[in-house]
């Protein structure tokens, strides 16, 4: 990778990077895999078990609609804000109905989540 200073606008360097990431995906997938996978054995997932304890009813709602798509009870929709196809992610409304989802990208599922 170049360095830095070769770039005349930081601009050239941000777009280098962008062509850069998006040519070598795979390789940074990799990476934060290893990464992430590293991190959680010092630090461990006391996040998600945290969240698990305080909200059961929203946990078993995930569990059954993972159960459904991947029995095929249940097809997965593209994102209902931009159509998006993959990746898509269930969004409940209500957590009594598991089943009653809204499918949406993740980036408008975050911002769905960031409204509220």
């Amino acid at each position: 990778m170049p360095n830095r200073n070769n770039f005349k606008t930081h601009e050239a360097y941000l777009e280098y990077y962008r062509e850069y990431r998006e040519n070598n995906r795979e390789k940074f997938r990799k990476y934060n895999r290893k990464y992430n996978k590293e991190w959680r054995k010092v630090f461990g997932y006391h996040n998600e078990e945290n969240w698990i304890k305080k909200n059961p009813e929203a946990r078993k709602a995930n569990q059954l609609l993972q159960y459904a798509v991947r029995t095929g009870m249940i097809k997965k929709a593209p994102c209902i804000v931009c159509g998006k196809i993959k990746p898509v992610q269930g969004h409940h409304k209500d957590y009594t109905k598991p089943l009653e989802v809204m499918w949406l990208c993740p980036l408008h599922h975050k911002q769905l989540h960031m409204n509220k």
